[in-house]
């Protein structure tokens, strides 16, 4: 009986060899391509979508192999899948996750629009739906976030994201990146209370739009401090741009007299949210600042600025700056060589 099933099994077990084989090998023709698993996709999708794309030979050989491999679903995102691949090969693939990444580095002082127009250039996630979330208010309660947006709640810095994530989850990285980032400065404030969150990332965010030179950032925060001490406005220019949203070219009389609360030439204290991402520098200058009396300053058109304790002082410095009018105005802060 034994001699006479031995051929049989034999003929069985390559029949069966011949056809796992067969199945697992690449189709004919096939071509090396990127596909995109849509979130809460099914093995059985996957391996219907690869066989319509000629990547596989068979969805049900491909859709036995989680059975093989005791995997039951498979990571979302872009994969870029080779010629000559095989059924297991793209299987372990989708199943470990190995997605296509981009490294992308968000500048200090961007803010949300700025960073939503760079991940969709770099095909991480498209712009509209990373400021719909941005805005969300339930996804940023949930994430310990309660303010308009999440403007100033991204930490600027080097990522490497997945090609088409969803941008909830790249939010949460970059929030949780500024939690550690907060938690390092500790926020400490000059009396040596901590300062709330919210306020500190509002005046970094004006720091780090105003401050060229490094070694100002803490003189312009003392600025910004020094007056909300005495209820003033800020005179903050880049918060003029972000309540008109032009982030670019010269800003005109008209776009002085928006009345957006976020433009500071109308409205007394901080803007209602930060105006950009902020650094770690800039946060450092905006909870430790300068110890100085000085309230206003103006830019010397270098990069770097004068300061000055009085509207007087101001004013001439603004006429021979800005204006380019000879008042016998001297400069006693320039660094000589």
């Amino acid at each position: 009986m034994i001699k006479k099933t031995a051929p049989l099994l034999l003929i069985v077990f390559f029949i069966s060899g011949g056809l796992f084989l067969y199945y697992n090998s690449s189709p004919a023709m096939m071509q090396s391509e990127t596909i995109y698993i849509k979130p809460g996709s099914s093995i059985t999708g996957a391996g219907r979508k690869l066989e319509q794309m000629n990547m596989i030979r068979d969805k049900d050989f491909f859709r036995a192999l989680s059975y093989l491999y005791l995997r039951s679903h498979i990571r979302s995102g872009r994969y870029r899948v080779h010629r000559g691949m095989t059924s297991m090969e793209i299987f372990r693939r989708l199943a470990s996750g190995k997605v296509i990444t981009r490294k992308i580095t968000i500048p200090e002082g961007f803010n949300l629009y700025q960073i939503a127009a760079r991940l969709d250039t770099h095909e991480i996630t498209s712009k509209g739906r990373f400021l719909y979330h941005a805005f969300d208010h339930s996804f940023l309660e949930g994430i310990g976030i309660r303010a308009l947006s999440a403007e100033g709640y991204l930490f600027p810095d080097t990522y490497v994201f997945p090609e088409a994530s969803d941008p909830r989850d790249i939010i949460l990285s970059m929030v949780k990146r500024m939690k550690k980032v907060l938690r390092e400065v500790e926020g400490a404030s000059r009396d040596g209370k901590r300062m709330k969150t919210h306020r500190l990332l509002t005046i970094a965010s004006l720091v780090e739009k105003e401050a060229k030179i490094p070694s100002e950032r803490k003189l312009i925060a003392a600025v910004f401090h020094n007056r909300l001490d005495r209820k003033w406005r800020m005179d903050c220019d880049p918060t003029v741009r972000y309540a008109v949203k032009k982030f670019t070219g010269k800003i005109y009389y008209r776009d002085l007299a928006s009345n957006s609360p976020f433009n500071t030439y109308r409205h007394r204290g901080l803007p209602p949210t930060p105006i950009c991402s902020p650094g770690k520098a800039a946060i450092k200058a905006a909870a430790v600042p300068g110890h100085s009396e000085y309230l206003f300053f103006v830019a010397r058109n270098d990069g770097s600025h004068y300061f000055s304790k009085t509207l007087r002082q101001h004013n001439r410095a603004v006429q021979h700056y800005q204006r380019g009018k000879k008042t016998g105005f001297k400069d006693d802060q320039l660094r000589r060589p």
